[in-house]
């Protein structure tokens, strides 16, 4: 029987997604590599980054391991196990929690360092979600879908929204429209959700904190000055002067605010100064020099590090690699065989372009700095284990894919 099971896990493990396998290794590879060229240039307790960095991945294998040794489908059956230990996490936060940039999102945990719950519960959110969302009792009963997606989100959010960390709450909602649009949410849904975010926004924005709103100014500034710049040649010298007057009224207390936009200005620059070729490894001015301040360099801002050393070239390359896995993570759901199992790859996709979209935006100030790590390469440990989970089991499901199909409770019987 043993042997028996060790050829079943053998033919299982043959199945995996190899090409997804092989881009994540190279993009954990540069990771580390640029993390310890950041940290040499910096000294200090930046120069050891680069060790930690790979003990993170080192946990997170173990993570992404666990997440492909058993059948997804019984994961999601006690995913309701794993949501409630997400929720609990959250929750202890809120007294216990450590701030950090102006955030309760952290708890200390001996031996292990910093821990940001709202990262793995990201995990745990998905596969519950996608469980309920194409359970056919559920998918079919007379509760709307985005009713129930609602009521599944809305825990972990307004726990997360507590901290303050919108940031992160922010990447909890595409991965959710994803999960609706793959389980046959209508387009009327649709429309009435734009419409209402549309209407929201200005209410949102007046309620957030003021470096928030600093944030999203810094943001705005650019975008604005180019509609006006658009614009003015058809308005008159009243009318041009009045607007003019109206923005910097509006942008006048950004740094006040908080949101200053030094970070951004830096990072644009990294990115530009460039070029096509980069600069040559740990050659970078603007982080070597404190311009791009050396404690979000390894972080937030790795990419502007990799564009201004490697270039359009190297940048252009990471973005490639990310978009290939985001596409493999696409095609596992199409290959799946079931519901649940493309709604959790649909959903994973999603995480991973959230964060690709958003981080890279952030360097190139075409997205609000809001605290955004780039998947695979960012130093961080909670982001690594919750990345890795995603990834594990996104290739859980291409391993099993079309196994069990009518066994399965996902799977609609054509009458």
């Amino acid at each position: 029987m043993f042997l028996h099971s060790a050829r079943k896990n053998l033919r299982l493990y043959a199945r995996l997604d190899w090409l997804a396998l092989l881009l994540q290794t190279v993009l954990l590879a540069l990771g580390v590599f640029f993390i310890y060229g950041i940290g040499q240039k910096a000294g200090g307790a930046m120069a050891v980054k680069w060790s930690r960095q790979i003990m993170w991945i080192a946990v997170g294998g173990l993570v992404y391991i666990a997440a492909t040794l058993v059948d997804y489908r019984t994961l999601g059956k006690f995913s309701w196990v794993f949501y409630l230990m997400g929720l609990i996490t959250l929750a202890i936060v809120i007294p216990l929690g450590t701030v950090l940039n102006a955030s309760r999102s952290w708890l200390n945990i001996p031996g292990l360092g910093m821990l940001q719950p709202s990262e793995p519960c990201k995990a745990t959110t998905l596969l519950f979600a996608a469980w309920c969302l194409s359970h056919p009792v559920l998918k079919h009963s007379k509760i709307p879908l985005p009713i129930l997606a609602a009521v599944i989100l809305a825990p972990p959010l307004l726990l997360i929204m507590v901290q303050p960390d919108y940031g992160t709450a922010l990447v909890y909602l595409p991965f959710c429209l994803a999960l609706l649009f793959v389980n046959g949410l209508s387009w009327r849904w649709i429309g009435c959700t734009l419409a209402a975010a549309i209407i929201l926004m200005p209410i949102g924005y007046t309620s957030l904190k003021p470096h928030q709103q600093g944030r999203i100014n810094v943001f705005l500034k650019t975008p604005a000055n180019f509609l006006f710049l658009a614009v003015s040649p058809l308005l008159s010298e009243n009318q041009r002067d009045a607007w003019q007057n109206r923005q910097e009224e509006f942008f006048r207390d950004t740094e006040t605010l908080g949101g200053g936009d030094w970070n951004a200005k830096q990072s644009l620059l990294a990115v530009g100064s460039g070029g096509f070729y980069g600069k040559g490894y740990m050659q970078g001015t603007q982080h070597i020099l404190g311009y791009l301040p050396r404690t979000v360099a390894p972080t937030d801002f790795i990419f502007s590090v990799i564009a201004e050393e490697f270039g359009f070239i190297g940048a252009a390359g990471v973005i490639a690699l990310l978009a290939m896995i985001i596409i493999l993570a696409c095609r596992t759901a199409i290959l799946a065989g079931n519901d649940f199992g493309a709604s959790v790859a649909v959903g994973g996709a999603a995480i991973l372009a959230t964060h690709t979209f958003i981080n890279v935006g952030m360097n190139f100030q075409a997205a609000p700095i809001i605290g955004i790590p780039l998947p695979f390469v960012s130093y961080g440990g909670s982001f690594m284990v919750t990345i890795m989970a995603i990834a594990g089991l996104i290739q859980n499901i291409h391993m099993r894919r079309g196994t069990e199909e009518r066994q399965h409770h996902h799977v609609q019987l054509t009458p």
